[in-house]
């Protein structure tokens, strides 16, 4: 059967903001300028746990061009924030500091540099506590309590038959312990917020943010307002991958709590170093593995053990523990799992939100193991994972079961495909070298973390022209692409006369976090419903138009064309119009709600997500034994998309997702002093990989279709971070002869395994 021909979906197509980034016009929060602005500034604990004693803020008052300096005793809301329950961090410490690096007290001052200086002068007298550094002291219970209900913070258990059972029908078993590391979200654009007092009582909120409806509601509570006071409009977002909710929502509720008092603009925008001490990063992991298998390759059970560290907040490690709950297993058929996953306090900058969300720490365990069970039993890597691979039909690690969409094997059959390519290198007195494969899945949607619900709106104008409002931000990641394609398609406008709305929680529906890379799926199906909806209009118009009420009329080319007889045909503009003065509505607005989760909170089998995308990746890399350093010679990411709306977009997603899994596997590691300081808050002394750095990534794209998608697609955000660094990982293992189980593996790291190997 011949495959739907579009206009306008699985085509190459520029973003439709990419003009005004590449020539500078686009405008970032740290570009703006209100009359008479202000500049905030944070004082922060230099101290990781210890209780307050007093915070004297004279000095800092008395600073030139200061205007106002407070702490959590000055804050008439909550003084909490948090992205979800237990909402337990202080938007400025009062009583006790969990963290080097919180914030105690602000300052506002007539420039950045005026505010930073005074800062400075704000004096702590912190009486310092035992502080908790690690997972191990976390789960002391002789450990002081970070909190009032202990050091765990979230804890959950994934059951699915007997995993005892499984074991002991088991012919071969492999058994483990994994580790990963923090990874800092390094977005060219640090975080920046601007507040604007209105003459009416309102402030509008100028954010780079990723959820600016979570922060219009943090924001109105901790200033005592309702949240109809409160506007949030999103500017040019220079990335954020996770990064830009919980910061945003502090140094907004700080900024807007200065503006509303003061009656005049404020502007926070974070220095490199605050971005990184201040900020969530990715959790570090600790991951207990145990495979078993039968003789002949088939997986019978997996337990797995997951520990992360939260640091000091709760922030979103809940919904990272249950994610990486889900996905433990991997996309293969196993009969027997018992997964348990938990996350715990420490006293160190706390963890949150990075795309992939947990799926990469345990990514890398699970498909270490793949290969050393593959070892273990003499099989080849990719006939194991083809063996047990998930088909439509199967029942997943929670028991869910999906008749469509599941091209984990169309994946691994490219992998196999293209391996066979690949030039046989040799060991030589200079290179060692390496091939690496590795499979996973990555659910779609909120699922399981909580309710999934988009609000969009498209609106035809009488010449024709498109506007689509839609609640989720654009990050880079070109979701204001993918919608306007969306829209032109289901309406037959050319893509240049659809306009995206940039997110203003004044004009558009709440629609939950940008995160989970829903936006194409459940901001997509969302788009496509309320375009549907305008079509119905103007084919309706246009049956009255042709005289044949009720003929199927086709709207393609700016026109809307008679089925029956092609070479009548209406210019769009003109239907537009006679549907206006008659009456039919040119606007919809509709929601998108994915399919709720339905599971058994106990053991977790259930229905989670609306789909999964399912990929695997091949790696072959060139290690340099006098250095170290490591060349990737070939990059292989092949995903099953559902379908591909946008292939240069696609590619520029799996390629920036590939390489930030790269820099989680290879070269970016967070260093804490002995009394839990970060003490590399730099690029100087962090390394971030940069274009030099860039990995040659070759995208192949399954298309295997979820009716829970527009046109069937499926999004592709994170999962390339996790396919990537778990497939680096095994490709260093096979070059090295040594199973890599901590992450990063920098070139010191493989100096060392190199020298241990020749000491044997």
């Amino acid at each position: 059967m011949k495959e739907k021909e579009y206009s306008v979906i699985g085509k190459r197509v520029n973003k439709v903001d990419g003009l005004e980034l590449v020539t500078g016009k686009a405008r970032f929060t740290g570009d703006l300028r209100f009359p008479g602005m202000l500049y905030g500034y944070a004082k922060r604990s230099d101290s990781p746990a210890g209780m307050i004693k007093s915070i004297d803020i004279s000095k800092a008052q008395a600073a030139p061009g200061v205007h106002l300096v407070f702490t959590g005793e000055n804050i008439p809301g909550p003084n909490l924030i948090g992205i979800l329950p237990p909402f337990d961090q202080t938007l400025l410490a009062k009583d006790k500091v969990r963290y080097a690096g919180e914030s105690v007290a602000f300052v506002v001052a007539e420039t950045k540099t005026q505010a930073k200086a005074a800062a400075s002068q704000v004096t702590l007298d912190i009486e310092p506590t035992k502080p908790v550094l690690t997972l191990d002291d976390a789960l002391d219970p002789a450990s002081p309590k970070i909190h009032a209900n202990g050091n765990v913070t979230f804890s959950r258990n994934l059951i699915k038959g007997d995993v005892d059972l499984g074991f002991a029908e088991a012919d071969v078993i492999v058994e483990g312990v994994y580790e990963t590391s923090y990874q800092e979200h390094a977005y060219i654009e640090p975080e920046a917020v601007c507040v604007v007092p209105g003459g009416d009582g309102r402030i509008t909120i100028y954010a780079s943010c990723q959820s600016p409806f979570h922060l219009r509601g943090h924001i109105a509570a901790n200033i005592g307002q309702p949240a109809s006071k409160v506007r949030v409009v999103q500017s040019y977002t220079g990335g954020s991958f996770g990064g830009k909710d919980d910061v945003a929502v502090e140094i907004g509720a700080l900024a807007a709590l200065a503006a509303v008092k003061l009656g005049r603009p404020v502007m926070v925008s974070h220095d490199r170093e605050e971005s990184i001490i201040g900020s969530n990063l990715r959790h570090p992991s600790r991951i207990k593995y145990k495979t078993g298998a039968k003789k002949d390759g088939t997986l019978v059970a997996k337990q797995v053990e997951i520990l992360l560290d939260g640091g000091a907040y709760a922030s979103e490690s809940p919904f990272v523990t249950m994610k990486a709950l889900i996905h433990a297993a991997g996309p293969y058929r196993i009969p027997n799992v018992h997964i348990k996953s938990t996350a715990l306090y420490t006293n160190k900058t706390y963890s949150g939100a990075f795309r992939g969300f947990g799926v990469p720490q345990v990514t890398f365990a699970s498909e270490s193991q793949m290969d050393e069970l593959a070892a273990k039993l003499g099989m080849d890597p990719v006939e194991l994972r083809k063996k047990n691979a998930l088909l439509p039909g199967d029942s997943n690690a929670t028991g869910q079961v999906f008749k469509e969409s599941v091209g984990i094997l169309d994946t691994l059959q490219v992998i196999e495909r293209e391996r066979e390519k690949l030039e046989d290198f040799k060991e030589d007195n200079h290179y060692l070298y390496g091939t690496g494969i590795s499979s996973m899945l990555q659910g779609i949607s909120n699922g399981a973390e909580g309710i999934d619900v988009v609000g969009a709106s498209v609106q035809m104008s009488q010449d024709g022209s498109v506007l689509v409002g839609i609640g989720l931000t654009e990050l880079g990641q070109g979701s204001r692409t993918v919608f306007a394609q969306i829209a032109s398609e289901v309406l037959g406008v050319p893509l240049e006369k659809v306009t995206v709305k940039t997110v203003d929680t004044d004009a558009v529906h709440d629609s939950g976090p940008t995160v989970a890379s829903r936006s194409t799926t459940v901001g997509g199906k969302a788009v496509l419903t309320a375009a549907e909806a305008v079509k119905e209009s103007l084919v309706t118009m246009a049956g009255l138009m042709f005289k044949s009420p009720g003929a199927p009329v086709v709207l393609k080319d700016n026109f809307a064309i008679l089925e029956a007889s092609p070479e009548a045909r209406i210019p769009l503009d003109q239907v537009a119009t006679a549907a206006y003065w008659t009456g039919f509505p040119l606007m919809n607005l509709t929601f998108s709600k994915a399919p709720p989760s339905n599971y058994d909170h106990d053991t977790h089998q259930g229905d989670i997500y609306v789909a999964y995308n399912y990929g695997s990746h091949l790696v072959q890399v060139r290690i340099d034994k006098i250095t170290g350093e490591v060349t990737v010679l070939r990059h292989l990411a092949c995903h099953d998309v559902g379908k591909v709306i946008n292939p240069k977009g696609l590619e520029g997603q799996v390629e920036g997702g590939s390489l930030i899994g790269f820099g989680l596997a290879h070269m970016e590691k967070i260093v804490h002093s002995p009394e839990g300081r970060i003490i590399n808050s730099n690029f100087a002394d962090y390394a971030v990989p940069t274009i030099k750095d860039r990995i040659p990534t070759e995208v192949v794209s399954i298309e295997r279709p979820t009716s829970n998608g527009p046109f069937g697609a499926k999004g592709v955000g994170e999962p390339p971070v996790a396919g990537t660094a778990s497939a680096f990982a095994n490709a260093i293992s096979a070059a090295l002869g040594k199973r890599v189980k901590k992450l990063p593996v920098t070139k010191e790291d493989i100096l060392i395994h190199l020298s241990e190997r020749d000491k044997k």
